[in-house]
């Protein structure tokens, strides 16, 4: 049976004796099997320069590394899953205690996260999960719910055109398991609103100055048609949000009639939040994501048994709960 558990609920769940040694963090059994200066974890990311989060994520990282005193080999992907599949084994041979495996994409990383379980290498996938037919390979999986996260924005954009108008969508990248999640997340949230028709769904590969560009061919093909926009990510959401202005400032759209939603919510979203001239997004901590994926692999190295999957805790951001949130250091 799958576990399906908040970063909370986890806590409770892998948390070891309430006596710790001195200076060792408490989430950590009393005896360890090995001291943490002589753990080492091998990472191999999305690539730290996809955009503001995967750049957060990795200093995040590296800081809570450098806190535990773990050793580490970090290998940056650059959203290659050939190169990925290559540094897995390369993980292998350094014979790491632990991977840590954000995936470029959730079927090409089957066959290394295979080969690293016979290798006898515990494997956690962070982020972005693993494709199912991969799960046998692996650990855990920790990070957001991105399903959960498009459903909360999709719900947004439901409240905010009222239950009627025409949507279109910038998505992530194409084969990456997250931007698909939050699609299907969407347009759960709203099936059960006929009245709301998605113009158009396109991919915009993470990028703010692909987005813009997008929005701009959607303004040009459906003009004010156009209710409401909902973005993968804040960053690509600024992207639509240029185009959207300066197509009010050209008069061929309306001031404040195309409303905005999405998830993983950035600095630029927020203060436009904060301003009243964005409707909603969802927060998405890039330094809790780090630390959890940190904490489990740790915890696994040292032989506490984690749940399957756990998800860090991930909030709506609109008019009324903006002002009990922090605003993000992204």
């Amino acid at each position: 049976m799958k576990v399906k558990t908040t970063i909370a609920a986890a806590t409770l769940l892998i948390a070891a004796s309430s006596a710790a040694i001195a200076q060792q963090p408490d989430w950590l059994p009393e005896t360890l099997k090995m001291p943490l200066n002589e753990l080492t974890i091998g990472f191999t990311n999305l690539g730290v320069g996809v955009n503001g989060y995967t750049a957060q994520y990795q200093k995040g990282f590296d800081a809570y590394i450098a806190e535990l005193g773990v050793n580490v080999v970090t290998l940056d992907s650059g959203t290659d899953p050939a190169r990925q599949g290559n540094q897995v084994q390369d993980l292998i041979a350094q014979k790491v205690d632990v991977m840590i495996v954000w995936p470029v994409n959730g079927q090409a990383i089957v066959p290394f996260a295979k080969q690293a379980k016979e290798a006898g290498i515990p494997v956690i996938i962070t982020n972005s999960n693993i494709d199912p037919s991969g799960k046998e390979f692996v650990v855990s999986y920790t990070g957001p719910d991105h399903f959960s996260e498009a459903q909360l924005a999709g719900g947004m954009m439901v409240e905010a055109l009222a239950g009627k108008g025409n949507v279109v969508m910038i998505n992530g990248l194409p084969g990456y398991t997250v931007s698909q999640e939050r699609i299907d997340g969407f347009m759960d949230a709203i099936k059960t609103h006929p009245e709301i028709t998605v113009l158009d769904s396109q991919p915009a590969n993470w990028s703010q100055e692909k987005a813009q560009t997008l929005m701009e061919n959607y303004i040009t093909r459906f003009g004010n048609q156009i209710d409401g926009v909902y973005c993968a990510e804040s960053g690509m959401c600024m992207g639509a949000y240029a185009a959207i202005q300066a197509a009010v400032a050209d008069g061929r759209i309306e001031d404040g009639h195309i409303k905005q939603t999405d998830a993983t919510m950035y600095q630029s979203s927020y203060d436009l939040i904060k301003e009243g001239k964005y409707y909603g997004s969802v927060l998405q901590s890039p330094d809790e994501d780090a630390r959890l994926a940190i904490k489990t692999a740790v915890l696994v190295a040292q032989g506490v048994e984690v749940p399957d999957m756990i998800y860090m805790e991930t909030p709506v951001v609109n008019a009324a709960t903006i002002g009990s949130i922090e605003r993000p250091n992204f």
